[in-house]
């Protein structure tokens, strides 16, 4: 019997909420507003749930461009939370690119210089695809997964609690327009007046209630903001920490090949071309000594000299820290100083 009468009490109230969205919609029947204040926290989480679902998908592009691979992840990231199957570790573009020419320099062999340039570079390939797979890794921590609990919790419980309280106000308006009714309407006894009375204060109580729930998770958005600020910053610190640790490893490896940026551009800016009677060839023959090569090089353009690993060759000094001049089998040119090694007499 008391199942009937909560049964009976539940749909009475949604014929009433019904009935009064209807008259809302149609414009006959009252409507309570929340104050300025409610409404500008409302508009604000609105606009930060907006901004965060944009921000989380851009940056999840970011870190894994290929919509397949994220789809895939996704699916994966599913099957391992139920226990189905376990994530699988996918490679890098640079990580397999590295790989391939490691695979590549074996094929040529060690005493190949195609096959130990491949060898230096492919290494290098592997350590920039570490870089990026710590980033990703620490982005995914330190900056996703923050706003992926934002949007799965927070928002959450607050799209929850504004439907609650949506309902509430439905509820009260529903009140307020039983009790105009009675007291409007003739033949409406005291009892029933009375009773309208309490079930509009009752009404009242649990909007005020539900309201001032709202408004605390709304507030807490601003909390949210902070926390999102220093989530930021890490993202940027891994971000900076990932491109610096990249640019270390091509500057080694530049000085590994023996080339440099700052080289190369300044002689193809000076378009610089080396001929038997320049300056620099005519003042250093008091400076020339003898050098081992340590690797093979093969010369980039025609101020460059090709050269064979453990050949002694002639060398002498040039404008550049990081070159010198040097001579073999009647040909001159620039050579790395990191592919050869002075022989001191």
């Amino acid at each position: 019997m008391e199942d009937l009468k909560k049964l009976a009490g539940g749909a009475s109230a949604l014929f009433n909420r019904a009935v009064q969205y209807t008259g809302e919609k149609l414009g006959t029947a009252e409507h309570t507003d929340l104050d300025a204040h409610f409404e500008q926290l409302l508009q604000r989480a609105d606009k930060t749930k907006a901004q965060t679902e944009v921000l989380l998908k851009c940056t999840e592009t970011l870190l894994h461009p290929d919509p397949t691979a994220r789809a895939e992840d996704y699916l994966y990231d599913k099957l391992e939370r139920t226990g189905l199957e376990k994530k699988r570790q996918r490679l890098s573009n640079l990580t397999q690119l590295g790989g391939t020419m490691l695979e590549a320099s074996a094929a040529y062999g060690p005493g190949s210089s195609y096959g130990n340039v491949l060898l230096k570079v492919g290494q290098t390939e592997q350590k920039l695809g570490d870089c990026e797979k710590t980033f990703v890794s620490t982005a995914t921590t330190e900056y996703l997964q923050p706003l992926k609990a934002f949007l799965d919790t927070d928002m959450k419980n607050i799209t929850k609690e504004r439907r609650a309280l949506e309902v509430k106000r439905l509820d009260l308006d529903a009140a307020k327009s039983k009790l105009k009714r009675a007291k409007s309407e003739k033949g409406k006894s005291d009892e029933m007046i009375v009773k309208a009375e309490s079930e509009l204060r009752h009404a009242q109580s649990e909007f005020d209630r539900q309201a001032e729930t709202t408004k605390l998770l709304l507030e807490g958005v601003n909390k949210s903001h902070e926390y999102h600020t220093r989530c930021l910053n890490s993202f940027v610190e891994a971000q900076a920490n990932y491109y610096a640790s990249c640019h270390q490893y091509m500057q080694d490896l530049q000085r590994q090949l023996g080339s440099t940026p700052t080289t190369t551009s300044s002689l193809r800016s000076h378009d610089l071309h080396y001929s038997p009677t320049s300056p620099i060839n005519q003042s250093a023959n008091d400076s020339k000594g003898k050098a081992k090569v340590l690797y093979d090089y093969f010369a980039t353009d025609d101020t460059e000299l090709s050269l064979i690993a453990d050949e002694i060759i002639t060398v002498w000094t040039s404008d550049s820290s990081d070159w010198m001049m040097a001579e073999r089998a009647g040909q001159k040119g620039r050579v790395p100083m990191s592919y050869i090694e002075i022989i001191r007499i």
